[in-house]
């Protein structure tokens, strides 16, 4: 008698459901995809900031000549470069929660993904839930926690049998959940891409490297009349500069390409709640996801562009 209740509860549940249509399930797989991709480049952007900053400060190293000054100077900048890590921490955490976000916004618009997680459902969501709250005490910000464990509790609960019929109202509650979620950490992304990274790190890289090339310029020129073998040393500093340029122009274009894609990025998700949701018409959810995609893809070429000019030099 229990058992014919359960089932009869179970078949209320299940009757009750809407579903997604296949076109909804693959904007939702293709927006997911495209969000982990893109969660990689900021990190990617911190790094070789570091990177250009540091061989900067080593091509400036030999114009300062007093040994003390120069440890002074090299400690100086190990410390800038740990302050740069620290500041980006914050951009850091929330591409991470990005990504796990859409991991599980992908699993759960997957039709055969159950069979794939199953061993391993009681994982699910977890990394999520620990993210945000790392987040949340490290920054004073109050995201919503628990959408991680709602994952874990609709698969886990629910079970394969059920998964399909539930999964248009689990969706539903999950990208309404994560809507929130996603509009704050583009905010904050944003703002730091535009305020530090554009107006802080990069407005006047290349003035730096300007200076250090003028400065290392006139000194090997003095030393060159002394020393006339000392001209070879002019053409390897000259491409040195010159490659340092490139990245410096790879930086400012990874850097505009990501501000511009992040606003898209919760345009889109927005219009995907929207839909599924409110059924609004299918044009807008695919016109803003495409957008979104294709700023990727674009972000994805000018990585791959200077990975192409680095290899060839």
């Amino acid at each position: 008698m229990k058992n014919l209740i359960f089932i009869l509860v179970v078949s209320i549940m299940i009757s009750s459901c809407a579903v997604l249509t296949t076109t909804q399930l693959e904007s939702i797989k293709k927006y997911s995809v495209a969000t982990q991709e893109y969660s990689e480049y900021p990190s990617l952007l911190v790094k070789k900031y570091v990177d250009v900053q540091n061989d900067i400060f080593l091509l400036s190293s030999p114009l300062i000549t007093n040994p003390e000054k120069a440890a002074d100077k090299i400690f100086e900048n190990n410390k800038r470069k740990n302050e740069i890590i620290t500041e980006a921490e914050k951009l850091d955490l929330s591409f991470k929660i990005l990504k796990e976000y859409t991991k599980n916004l992908e699993a759960l618009a997957t039709t055969d993904y159950y069979e794939k997680i199953e061993k391993n459902a009681l994982s699910i969501g977890t990394n999520l839930d620990t993210l945000i709250s790392v987040y949340n005490n490290k920054f004073d910000k109050e995201i919503p926690e628990g959408i991680g464990s709602f994952v874990y509790k609709s698969i886990v609960f629910v079970g394969k049998r059920y998964i399909d019929k539930k999964r248009a109202d689990i969706l539903k509650k999950y990208i309404e959940k994560g809507n929130i979620i996603i509009e704050e950490l583009c905010k904050s992304s944003k703002e730091f891409l535009e305020k530090t990274v554009k107006e802080k790190w990069l407005s006047d890289l290349d003035l730096q490297l300007k200076n250090v090339h003028s400065g290392l310029r006139q000194q090997i020129l003095v030393d060159t009349t002394n020393y006339p073998s000392n001209a070879y040393n002019i053409m390897l500093i000259d491409y040195k500069v010159s490659e340092l340029y490139d990245e410096i122009n790879y930086l400012q274009k990874m850097n505009k390409s990501l501000v511009s894609s992040i606003e898209k990025l919760y345009t889109a998700h927005n219009s995907i709640n929207n839909n599924v949701k409110e059924k609004k018409k299918m044009e807008f959810i695919l016109n803003d996801v495409s957008s979104f995609i294709n700023d990727v893809y674009e972000l994805i070429e000018i990585h791959n562009s200077f990975k192409k000019t680095e290899e060839t030099e």
